[in-house]
């Protein structure tokens, strides 16, 4: 109650005193949101100082139910004052802080809401007051003309920048990096190995804005009227037990079988068994990629060796469906046989570019003796797989690329496919 006396006392001052004033040129900028909504801006105000803000609004509907929601953070205060007559609406806004809320020429104000329909306001009038109320000089309200600014604008007022800050141990990505109010930005989290998310903030004109968890390390928020910061901070996790007992510690693929685990991308043959020198089969691969991308809904599958109800079923068809496979011929895939390395490539190039991710890195075979035994069909995918690092010679001369993968290579292969070439552009 004190914080808002005394924005009526400095308010009040300024109906009496000459150094309040309402800038010539300024306008509000009333950009619409979803049912009776509307952003309000303060624009055109140069490089003027604006603590205090009384913005009055007259409309020729009746709003009883109206509401202001402010866009400041901590040190601003607000209140909203409503009264109707008949079928008229006088809606007076009282915003005072401790800093000019003028950035770059405007002043974020909050959001308006009527309570039932929306119409334009009739007239507008504002006072302004800088810190000392030593600016300019004029009468307390002045009519200021409105501008309805449309979501399809391309004016410089209608789109924010969203920028990230703090991103060490792992990648914090924003789209779009710009967006008009009321849009929904989307943040992707994606720690380093060994670290997890510690704390996620966005925040706008000192106020934190609430973010909605939709999983898998993304994040939503809905963009104010304002630039939005959004920092991250990533933290050591605590590595936890592994329940296999056929995987020693600090062997090769320790850590490899731990993010594939924790990742949800490859389970144990059984309860305490990883498997790791045992075969990795076509199904098991196409299952992982299935996994990664979230196991849609699909449709049967068309491969006559394909047995309804197994563990690869729904993988194998949705991988047919997106063409990152196409099985032998003759209706035949071959789920459950071994998958050559060769072959391997060829998949996960596959599901590189569904996934939109730039695949067309290549790099020179021809220093392997064994180059010329790579399948005409995996000649493309080989040279990417080797020239992003998601597969080394098998000796210096050598790349076998009819040779079979252990789960313990394929966990690898995919700790670094995931790292590399998924999490990049």
């Amino acid at each position: 109650m004190k914080k808002y006396l005394a924005i009526l006392l400095i308010l009040t001052m300024a109906l009496m005193c000459p150094t309040a004033s309402a800038a010539n040129g300024v306008v509000l900028e009333i950009r619409r949101g979803s049912g009776d909504s509307a952003h309000l801006t303060l624009g055109n105000l140069g490089n003027k100082e604006v603590n205090s803000v009384q913005l009055e609004l007259t409309f020729g509907e009746s709003y009883p139910n109206a509401s202001f929601a402010d866009e400041g953070g901590e040190g601003r205060y607000s209140r909203c004052k409503v009264g109707t007559s008949g079928s008229q609406t006088v809606i007076t806004i009282y915003i005072d802080g401790a800093t000019s809320m003028n950035r770059g020429g405007s002043a974020p104000l909050g959001t308006l809401t009527l309570g039932g329909g929306y119409t334009a306001p009739s007239s507008v009038r504002l006072t302004t007051l800088g810190h000392n109320l030593g600016e300019g000089g004029g009468a307390a309200l002045e009519s200021i003309p409105v501008e309805n600014v449309s979501s399809g604008s391309s004016g410089g007022s209608s789109s924010y920048a969203v920028r990230v800050t703090g991103a060490e141990h792992g990648s914090i990505t924003v789209k779009p990096a710009r967006a008009e109010w009321g849009d929904t930005v989307t943040i992707t989290v994606q720690p380093d190995t060994g670290f997890r998310l510690d704390q996620l903030t966005a925040t706008a004109s000192g106020r934190q804005l609430e973010l909605k968890d939709k999983g898998n390390g993304t994040y939503t928020f809905t963009m104010p009227g304002s630039s939005v910061e959004v920092r991250g901070t990533f933290t050591a996790s605590d590595p936890a037990d592994l329940p296999f007992t056929d995987v020693a510690e600090g062997i090769w693929y320790e850590n490899a079988v731990r993010y594939v685990y924790e990742n949800k991308l490859m389970a144990g043959t059984g309860s305490d068994t990883f498997g790791p020198d045992l075969a990795t089969s076509r199904g098991m691969i196409v299952t992982i990629l299935y996994r990664m991308a979230g196991s849609p809904a699909v449709g049967a599958c068309g491969f006559t060796d394909v047995a309804a109800g197994q563990y690869y079923t729904d993988a194998i068809a949705w991988a047919a469906e997106k063409g990152v496979v196409s099985g032998y011929g003759g209706g035949l895939f071959g789920p459950d046989d071994p998958i050559t390395r060769e072959q391997m490539t060829l998949i996960l190039q596959g599901y590189a570019r569904l996934s939109g991710k730039d695949v067309s890195a290549r790099a020179d075979l021809s220093a392997y003796t064994d180059a010329g035994e790579i399948s005409g069909y995996a000649q493309e995918s080989m040279s990417w797989a080797r020239a992003v690092g998601l597969v080394n010679g098998t000796s210096e001369t050598t790349l076998s690329p009819s040779g079979t993968a252990t789960r313990a290579q394929a966990a690898v292969l995919f700790q670094g496919f995931c790292e590399n070439v998924m999490a990049g552009t």
